[in-house]
C-alpha cells in the first residue's frame, strides 16, 4: 500500500509541475524567457557529467574520463555538433583504455 501512495504521490507532483507551467505560460513565452530555457539542457547535462568525470570518489582525480571529457567539449565547440561531441570524447576515452589498460 505505501508503494501505491508514493507512487500516486510522486504522479501528482509531477502532473501539477506540469500544469502550472502550462496554465502560466500556454499563452507563450517571452522571448526573454525563450532565450534563457535554450541554456537548460546545457547546464543540467553538465551537472549530471562533470561531477562524474572530474570527481568519481568525491575529489578531484585527472586521468582519461577528464581527458576525454575535455577532448568532447573542444569538439562540442568547435562542430556545434552531439554527434561529433560524442564521438570525439567516446574515441579519446576507448583509446585510452586501449592504450593504457588498467
Amino acid at each position: 500500500m505505501d508503494k501505491i501512495l508514493i507512487f500516486l504521490g510522486m504522479a501528482l507532483v509531477t502532473f501539477l509541475t506540469r500544469y502550472t507551467m502550462i496554465a502560466l505560460f500556454g499563452h507563450g513565452l517571452s522571448p526573454r524567457l525563450q532565450r534563457w530555457l535554450n541554456y537548460v539542457p546545457a547546464a543540467v547535462l553538465s551537472a549530471l557529467i562533470a561531477p562524474a568525470a572530474l570527481a568519481p570518489q568525491g575529489k578531484i582525480e585527472l586521468g582519461l574520463p577528464v581527458a576525454s571529457l575535455v577532448v568532447g567539449c573542444l569538439a562540442a565547440y568547435r562542430t556545434r555538433n552531439v554527434f561529433w561531441t560524442i564521438l570525439a570524447g567516446l574515441a579519446v576515452f576507448w583509446l585510452g583504455k586501449l592504450i593504457f589498460p588498467g
